[in-house]
């Protein structure tokens, strides 16, 4: 894929969360070290009803420095997709196919990891959004109990046209409360049985565990998702940056690049970069919760440094805790 030319290994890679893949936060990490980021999914049956073009939606909001950039989209109508995309392809880098989202949401709407009880239909899709798309067509998938089994869904999916392909590395059922660990043997044995990049998912919590997951698995980079909502700054190595700081970054960015926003957006990532500090420090969410607009959160900043130093927080509080799933 052209796009991947101009990367280094192991590329860095911003996964796709829903409600929290903004154009802001994109830009945020990509200048701490992301080197592909991907958009929310983009449900195509929704985008196909809508009254109004999600592209002008914040989610769907690009830019010159927003790249590469692919687009992820789910379903199970092979037509329906394919006329989606068509207009997607315009805005990004490639188009990415969610075969991996285990949620009910998915279950109910037969899309995503519950595509892998119908393999057919899995290789149809990726076989004609590739012959007609003029961008590259990947795959995020997750993995079936069996190496051997896991091998051959990829194998079916690379022959069907896929040019990179993410492996998270838990099975359907591996969610919630049974989320356990990801498994890197699967993984590894993938990216050894295909000739296209192969992107890892799964088990990083700090910045040493991409350069362990690739050592291990031999992919051509790592996807993260969760832990970079807590930690921003899990691309790269050093820095002196506290939550604090990479907050109003964060902010200023939304006052940069674009007016829209979405204020349940913008508290979602406050809760989570602040983590630590609230943890210590409970009784500051109630200045959080009276914030309704990008002003208030942009004011709320003076009144954080003002209640920092009224109360002189130690600097361990100003850090960024990493995201850790139970299991």
């Amino acid at each position: 894929m052209n796009f991947l030319k101009n990367l280094k290994k192991p590329y860095k890679v911003l996964a796709p969360m829903v409600g929290n893949s903004e154009l802001a936060w994109r830009i945020l990490a990509r200048r701490y070290g992301a080197d592909i980021c991907y958009t929310e999914m983009v449900n195509c049956d929704t985008f196909i009803r809508s009254k109004i073009n999600p592209l002008s939606n914040r989610w769907y909001t690009t830019n010159k420095i927003d790249r590469p950039l692919i687009i992820q989209i789910c379903g199970n109508d092979v037509n329906k997709m394919l006329k989606v995309s068509l207009i997607l392809q315009e805005y990004c880098d490639a188009i990415d196919i969610n075969l991996g989202c285990p949620q009910e949401i998915a279950r109910k709407g037969n899309y995503g990891s519950f595509l892998m009880d119908d393999l057919l239909k899995v290789k149809e899709i990726v076989t004609v959004l590739s012959n007609n798309l003029k961008v590259p067509v990947t795959c995020k998938i997750r993995i079936f109990e069996s190496i051997e089994k896991s091998v051959e869904y990829a194998k079916m999916i690379e022959q069907a046209g896929c040019k990179m392909l993410t492996v998270h590395g838990r099975t359907r059922d591996q969610r919630g409360l049974n989320t356990g660990l990801a498994s890197w043997d699967h993984i590894r044995a993938i990216k050894a049985s295909l000739n296209i990049p192969v992107i890892s998912n799964g088990n990083i919590i700090n910045n040493s565990d991409i350069d362990n997951c690739v050592e291990y698995t031999k992919c051509d980079g790592v996807m993260v998702a969760e832990t970079h909502l807590y930690n921003p700054l899990i691309f790269i190595k050093r820095h002196s940056k506290t939550n604090i700081s990479i907050y109003k970054e964060y902010l200023n960015i939304f006052l940069e690049n674009y007016n829209e926003y979405d204020i349940h957006t913008i508290k979602s990532h406050t809760f989570k970069l602040l983590k630590k500090f609230l943890k210590q420090y409970p009784e500051f969410s109630e200045h959080i919760n009276l914030c309704k607009t990008l002003k208030d959160y942009i004011n709320l900043c003076d009144v954080l440094e003002t209640f920092i130093k009224d109360k002189n927080v130690e600097s361990v509080y100003l850090g960024m805790d990493p995201y850790i799933r139970k299991i």
